[in-house]
């Protein structure tokens, strides 16, 4: 119960918490509320699974290429304005994606959905960093779960949005929201009082702030190496999948962006419900979560192996909750890890690695699966990859065990 009440106090009586996370909630919502739209748009002018695929590698490319830098910039830079600066840019890329998607060109559709990611890059790690400090460190495991659940929350009711209302109005007007979105996210953020970093601008400009140094801290602490490698490993099996929800709706269950919608939503609820479980069972200890981790990429590829053997849509709904609930609590909990671990002054550029490698992993992936679906099907992918994740997380967790005990003994 005491885990519920510090819930209940984040998202009462912490106004600047509840800003980040308002600010998170609609930038993450409004991503997801273009890309369902823009695999249903691509899909049908190709018919080619590997160019649907490039919605997503044109979305995480550029977050490889430009993430590190991000995490700079966090750590150099006051953190509200570079993530306000962030959401005021990805508005107005928006307004040059609608126009995109009137001409009908398949490369100026992606090129317009990439600029998103290459104005956007500072922005996740930024607001990682930035947790910490609007929060105290004996509510940050919950605030990591509720800040987590908002990538849930969103790319549920974004992804699910978006399918449902491009059926129900025109792509312009869904296009105008998002515009205005972004907008009112940069005013949220703008609106939070509190200092996102421990020490101020003018103190940090007196520090020399290296590039360098966050990949010296990250190669000297095998726990933080450990949890970086975690997300881009996992992604190698995991992130060109989702491109593949669209074929799978499209050819296997006839269901359009509707079915797709599902499957992201599904995903997102999964997502959100699995790191709040995870942190009421096995929260009594910071080792002892982090040691579920490989534990919950294991329960992530055997949901996702039952997915080809099924024939409904609504089953494969259930089996991507289930198996998201561990994909979810694996990216909140390595992610929860750095913050603990990672001194304020380190911290944006740990999460810039992060993500870099993530997103480096994510644009293998999806390419990978997209050319091995347009040879092999669909299916095929759906059934060697969920392997390959379960094997990985079985590798993970008996490799890093000993870390995490030795993580409550000090």
């Amino acid at each position: 119960m005491e885990n519920l009440q510090k819930y209940k106090t984040l998202i009462t009586k912490n106004k600047d918490f509840q800003k980040l996370f308002a600010a998170r909630l609609i930038t993450l919502g409004g991503d997801w509320l273009l890309t369902v739209p823009l695999l249903g748009i691509i899909y049908d002018l190709t018919d080619n699974p590997f160019i649907t695929s490039l919605v997503l590698v044109v979305q995480s490319a550029p977050l490889f290429l430009l993430g590190s830098f991000g995490g700079y910039l966090a750590d150099r830079f006051d953190r509200k304005k570079v993530l306000a600066i962030s959401e005021f840019l990805s508005g107005l890329v928006v307004l040059l994606i609608l126009y995109a998607v009137t001409t009908e060109s398949v490369a100026f559709i992606l090129f317009s959905f990439g600029m998103l990611s290459i104005v956007g890059f500072s922005y996740m790690p930024t607001s990682d960093a930035a947790l910490p400090n609007v929060v105290k460190k004996e509510n940050l495991a919950e605030a990591n779960v509720i800040f987590f659940s908002s990538w849930g929350i969103m790319a549920g009711l974004g992804a699910g949005l978006g399918g449902y209302l491009t059926t129900v109005i025109s792509r312009n007007l869904l296009f105008t929201i998002d515009f205005f979105s972004f907008l009112i996210s940069a005013l949220i953020v703008f609106s939070i009082k509190k200092n996102l970093s421990e020490i101020s601008v003018k103190e940090n400009r007196k520090t020399e702030i290296s590039y360098k140094d966050g990949l010296k801290y990250a190669s000297s602490r095998k726990e933080i190496f450990a949890l970086i490698i975690t997300k881009g490993t996992f992604a190698i099996s995991a992130s060109g999948l989702l491109s593949m929800f669209t074929i799978l709706s499209y050819d296997i269950f006839k269901a359009g962006d509707y079915g797709t919608g599902l499957m992201f939503g599904a995903r997102g609820v999964g997502a959100l419900v699995g790191p709040i479980v995870i942190r009421y069972f096995f929260g009594s200890s910071d080792g002892r979560l982090l040691n579920t981790i490989g534990l919950t990429i294991m329960a992530w590829g055997l949901f996702y192996f039952f997915i080809p053997f099924t024939l409904s849509l609504y089953l494969t709904v259930l089996l991507l909750f289930l198996g998201h609930a561990g994909g979810g609590s694996q990216w909140a909990f390595s992610t929860y890890g750095l913050q603990v671990l990672t001194p304020d002054k380190l911290r944006g550029r740990i999460a810039g690695i992060d993500y870099s490698l993530y997103f480096l992993m994510n644009t293998i992936s999806t390419l990978m699966i997209g050319y091995l679906t347009s040879i092999y099907g669909v299916l095929f992918v759906f059934k060697l990859f969920p392997v390959l994740g379960f094997i990985f997380g079985f590798i993970w967790y008996l490799s890093t065990r000993k870390l995490w005990k030795n993580l409550d003994k000090s």
